[in-house]
């Protein structure tokens, strides 16, 4: 009589989580670049022009929320472009509700993902934007935010570029 050997435990190899992911896949756009890793990328969806539309009509929550359902179904790389997105709208949706860290947060989140992207891509002017953010970041670094200045200021704009 045979006795059969036990199968041998195999532990799960363990997968990468999002932000995981996320750092991995930024590291290799600004390595390798949006030409290699994206050579030919999808024309965007409508949702995307309708949640730049919502930015810059200052509903930034709604833009989050339009940008999300495009960035949920997209692949890797080109998820971290609407990502980047994303965080600049969760960002001056935070600016506007005077959450200093939140803020800073979101919109240092958005300039990270937006670089590798720079200056254009897929029809977004994205050098004036992360710009405009970084100029916003410096008077939320302070301790006594200048709200009141701050709110008075005109938000930045997603410019698409022309064809």
């Amino acid at each position: 009589m045979t006795v059969a050997s036990p199968a041998r435990f195999q532990p799960p190899v363990p997968q990468p989580n999002r932000h995981t992911l996320d750092l991995q896949w930024l590291q290799r756009l600004r390595a390798e670049g949006t030409d290699r890793l994206l050579p030919d990328p999808p024309a965007p969806p409508s949702l995307v022009f309708q949640g730049i539309d919502e930015f810059n009509r200052g509903a930034f929550w709604h833009c989050h929320e339009t940008l999300e359902e495009v960035w949920r179904e997209t692949p890797y790389p080109l998820k971290l472009f609407y990502y980047g997105l994303i965080k600049v709208a969760v960002g001056f949706e935070h600016v506007g509700r005077h959450h200093q860290r939140s803020a800073m947060s979101q919109l240092t989140a958005a300039v990270a993902n937006l670089e590798p992207f720079l200056p254009v891509f897929l029809g977004v002017r994205v050098a004036p934007l992360v710009a405009e953010v970084n100029t916003w970041l410096d008077p939320l670094r302070v301790p006594d935010v200048p709200w009141a200045e701050l709110d008075a200021l005109a938000r930045p704009k997603m410019m698409l570029a022309l064809a």
